[in-house]
């Protein structure tokens, strides 16, 4: 990834430099006014600032960058760079923490590069994939949106060895798998790359796959249908005969 950080400063070094910054965007974007875009998914005064801070900042330092962000996307070829500002914007309006920048860089069109998860509110940073021997278990802790749980998505799965819980943002989520705060993922609706970029480069990291309709992701894509599930290989069987 020398192409896209310097070679004696990676991603995570690069950013955790501007942290601060990053903090002080949010903290100066307290009300959560909300406005719609054409496709109404809701959007925040502090989405557009922290998308155009980022913006800046890669045209500045890296400008053979392509910059795919959720509130400005065109072109499509790599080097790419995949942002999404603020993934979890109802959770945000709502007053629940659990939401992230995501940040997900690509050198060509292999899913491999380097991932960033950053929560400002509850000031999390995903930043490496923590490697972990794979344990069994007796249960499984899963995370699936609120937003699919609250709309009956998963009503009829019943397990006992994979037990699923509501977490706010895709890219969270993906950020605490990372770190083995949880064994799986799923979710049942389709996401943009921007999404999930970051977590899932971070996921690689830990040893987890990201599954698209039953097989691995390997190819970077603008958007993946589902079922989605990340997971450690050896539960994916398991689990992909439960969300069919």
């Amino acid at each position: 990834m020398d192409r896209i950080v310097n070679a004696h400063q990676n991603l995570a070094d690069f950013l955790k430099l501007r942290l601060e910054e990053i903090y002080k965007i949010f903290t100066q974007n307290t009300n959560p006014t909300v406005t719609y875009k054409a496709d109404h998914s809701p959007v925040t005064q502090l989405d557009l600032a922290l998308s155009q801070y980022f913006e800046d900042l890669f045209f500045q330092h890296y400008s053979d960058l392509t910059f795919y962000s959720e509130e400005k996307f065109s072109e499509w070829k790599f080097p790419l760079i995949a942002l999404d500002p603020l993934d979890g914007t109802r959770e945000y309006v709502n007053g629940n923490p659990e939401w992230a920048i995501s940040i997900g860089l690509f050198e060509s069109e292999d899913f491999k590069g380097e991932g960033w998860v950053y929560n400002p509110a509850t000031q999390e940073i995903f930043d490496h994939g923590l490697v972990k021997s794979f344990e069994k278990k007796l249960s499984y802790r899963g995370e699936v949106s609120k937003s699919e749980a609250r709309d009956s998505f998963f009503k009829n799965i019943h397990s006992e060895k994979f037990q699923i819980h509501p977490v706010g943002s895709i890219a969270y989520k993906l950020g605490r798998l990372s770190k083995h705060q949880s064994d799986f993922v799923v979710s049942l609706r389709p996401k943009n790359i921007w999404d999930v970029a970051g977590g899932t480069l971070l996921c690689h990291q830990a040893g987890m796959k990201f599954y698209s309709q039953g097989k691995e992701v390997t190819m970077v894509q603008k958007s993946y249908a589902p079922p989605l599930i990340w997971c450690h290989p050896s539960l994916f069987l398991e689990l992909s005969a439960l969300f069919v």
